[in-house]
């Protein structure tokens, strides 16, 4: 029954966002090299969003509506970001596989 949903949901999808939504399900998978770069990023720039939520929870008690506020635009921003950085692969991946076949035709079109 979920190959047959599936099936259905593709066929609305061009051939091209199905192929970058398996590509993207692909990458976003870590291997142990993006594990390692991941951690080396990590240790040079330490600051986790955990840790912004404690220093923003720990203000003083009478600073409540700008904790709140503070908390929300924290919220905000971040999805705002993981939504620029989607768009932006996205963009680039679509971009690159449409270049990448428009080569390999012309490469075979100049070999006819």
């Amino acid at each position: 029954m979920k190959k047959k949903e599936e099936m259905k949901k593709g066929t609305k999808m061009s051939i091209l966002d199905l192929i970058y939504q398996k590509r993207e399900d692909d990458l976003y998978q870590h291997n142990a090299q993006d594990k390692k770069y991941i951690s080396e990023i990590n240790k040079l720039e330490p600051v986790t969003y955990e840790e912004l939520l404690i220093a923003i929870k720990n203000l003083p008690p009478h600073f409540g509506n700008t904790r709140e506020n503070i908390l929300g635009k924290l919220e905000r921003y971040v999805e705002r970001e993981n939504n620029l950085v989607a768009y932006d692969n996205e963009k680039f991946y679509k971009n690159g596989f449409c270049d990448g076949v428009n080569l390999i035709y012309e490469v075979l079109r100049k070999e006819i």
